[in-house]
């Protein structure tokens, strides 16, 4: 886990929920990757002192999330490596139900399902299910991520023969699941909730989702050809498709998006067609975003 700026109680809850799981056989290696903030190294320090098993380490800058996560599959001692983002919040069972699917399966990465938070730990909306089944994952991974980033778990053998994650802006940890699968490596998710994932109102309006949208097509394109992508390449291709006006309206739909799966779990059905209306008229690359969604939706 890499810790940055996240709140006090957030900070709190997510480290809590890794040390109260039922499976207690683990190192938890946490990673200050602010080195000025002073009130999160007071706070894992008192929990260290508790709690044998939290190793700590603080950059001496900021490397940013890939480089500090691969600080930590570096230090990590254990056969398996499991994700944590800092203000996430761990169900007391995911260690012991996904160890279990994925010795008894034989699985090299496995992730799970979520539950969207907002800020002060409220339900939004809960991911229903997830695909299982490798075969059909490998074919919808040209359509979208389907491995949820903070509930991995997979074998440190993995981590180590990719190299980590690879710096390619906004997209590591899809850009390292495609490179698993095509190097042969065996994925898959447990379909029960591991995580509660949360949203922040910066992560649903944050001005680089467009940019991130580019290197998930382009990646997706070299994927089904059969390419591992060359960072270099992605980075141009980017930088000549981005538009600050397509990234408005982009911003724009994924914030008319996020409400609609909000109020179809809530059963605002008005609401929901409302804003759906918008959508179809704010920007055209989100509404492909959406067609990509539904294909992962229909093959989990």
């Amino acid at each position: 886990m890499s810790t940055y700026k996240e709140s006090e109680p957030q900070l709190r809850q997510s480290i809590e929920s890794i040390l109260n799981q039922t499976y207690e056989d683990f190192e938890y290696i946490i990673i200050l990757d602010c080195p000025e903030n002073k009130l999160h190294k007071t706070i894992i320090e008192s929990y260290k002192e508790k709690d044998s098993r939290i190793r700590f380490y603080i950059n001496e800058k900021n490397l940013g999330l890939t480089d500090s996560l691969n600080k930590g599959i570096q230090l990590a001692a254990g056969e398996f490596i499991a994700r944590m983002d800092a203000d996430d919040i761990s169900l007391p069972n995911r260690f012991a139900n996904q160890l279990k699917y994925i010795q008894d399966n034989d699985y090299d990465l496995i992730g799970g399902i979520t539950q969207m938070i907002d800020e002060d730990g409220d339900l939004i909306y809960s991911i229903q299910k997830v695909p299982t089944d490798y075969k059909k994952i490998k074919k919808i991974l040209g359509y979208g991520q389907c491995i949820a980033h903070p509930t991995w778990f997979g074998r440190k053998v993995v981590f180590k023969a990719l190299n980590g994650y690879r710096k390619i802006p906004l997209c590591e940890d899809y850009d390292f699941t495609l490179r698993a699968v095509l190097k042969g490596y065996k994925i898959s998710n447990l379909n029960k909730v591991v995580l509660k994932y949360r949203m922040t109102k910066n992560s649903i309006s944050r001005q680089n989702l467009f940019e991130q949208y580019l290197y998930m097509t382009y990646i997706t394109k070299q994927y089904k050809l059969g390419n591992v992508t060359d960072i270099e390449i992605a980075k141009k291709y980017v930088e000549s498709k981005n538009d600050s006006n397509e990234s408005k309206k982009y911003m724009q739909a994924n914030v008319l998006f996020n409400l609609m799966l909000q109020e179809v779990s809530q059963k605002r059905l008005l609401a929901f067609v409302k804003h759906g209306f918008q959508l179809i008229f704010t920007s055209r690359y989100f509404l492909n975003k959406i067609y990509r969604f539904l294909v992962l939706s229909l093959y989990s």
